[in-house]
């Protein structure tokens, strides 16, 4: 068995030789197919679990942490339960026989980071399970609607106290936005009061707000027109830039230079036009 124990040991070092890498568990569904073979050596104690049982054993990856996680190598959770045991214990549970799925909690269940141990053996209903998965207890945070005797407003300001889609009976350790409930616990607040209280921290309303006064401008808004007009009449037309004024000058001498030319033609061909003929000379 020593020989056998350092042949395996050597091999694990080596990379696992081909003929080692087979999981030795009989009920394992893949025993060729895996990304690591672990052997068990004698004194193992991983997760905290008793290994002597499968002293010797090589196992896939799957069935290793299957019982480093859970202290066996069977699948109990993917187990179909009997139709007798698909009763959820919670005794708080709203459907204990509603349920799409059921779960037997085996030992050393470590599913969600939640300590399970109170709970082995138990079966929960897919939405007990799954609460305390995620929170870690089973018990509803959140509380169970109200009575119709109760749904009223207890808050002395509300303005319709009897009316509202829903009413919130106020523990005295609810954190919710971050808001101290304490002084207000016991109390029954109706939808439009609770949600003031959560998002400021009081159940009193601002009624009144403090209007800004309107502008002079804003309120005789034709004077505003009438001054801006007047300050724009008095500054006058905007005066061009020196440069420019020049280049207009010039452009207008050569225009007035032309005309002048062309004015002087003109009358030279009227003057030759109305010249008199000279007249025959009789003797």
């Amino acid at each position: 068995m020593e020989e056998g124990v350092g042949d395996d040991k050597e091999v694990t070092r080596s990379g696992m030789a081909g003929r080692l890498k087979r999981c030795t568990y009989e009920g394992c569904l893949s025993p060729d197919r895996s990304s690591k073979f672990h052997f068990i050596e004698k004194g193992r104690a991983a997760g905290g679990k008793d290994w002597s049982a499968l002293v010797g054993y090589i196992l896939c990856k799957s069935c290793h942490s299957r019982f480093e996680r859970s202290g066996t190598l069977q699948r109990l959770q993917n187990r179909p339960l009997a139709p007798e045991a698909r009763h959820c214990s919670y005794a708080g549970c709203d459907k204990p026989d509603q349920s799409s799925k059921f779960y037997m909690i085996e030992a050393g269940k470590k599913a969600g980071g939640q300590d399970w141990s109170e709970l082995s053996g138990r079966v929960l209903c897919q939405a007990c399970y799954k609460r305390f998965k995620l929170g870690g207890s089973l018990e509803r945070s959140r509380t169970k609607p109200l009575p119709t005797a109760a749904r009223k407003c207890t808050y002395p300001g509300c303005r319709r106290p009897e009316h509202g889609s829903k009413f919130y009976q106020i523990d005295k350790d609810k954190k919710a936005g971050g808001q101290d409930w304490s002084h207000i616990a016991g109390n029954v607040l109706c939808r439009a009061c609770y949600c003031q209280y959560n998002r400021g921290g009081t159940l009193e309303r601002v009624l009144e707000r403090t209007v800004p006064a309107p502008s002079d401008a804003a309120a005789n808004p034709d004077e505003a027109a009438t001054s801006s007009l007047g300050t724009i009449q008095q500054r006058g037309p905007k005066r061009k830039p020196k440069k420019q004024e020049q280049q207009d000058e010039e452009e207008s001498g050569g225009l007035n230079s032309l005309v002048r030319v062309a004015c002087a033609e003109l009358h030279m061909d009227t003057s030759k036009a109305k010249k008199p003929r000279n007249r025959a000379t009789f003797t």
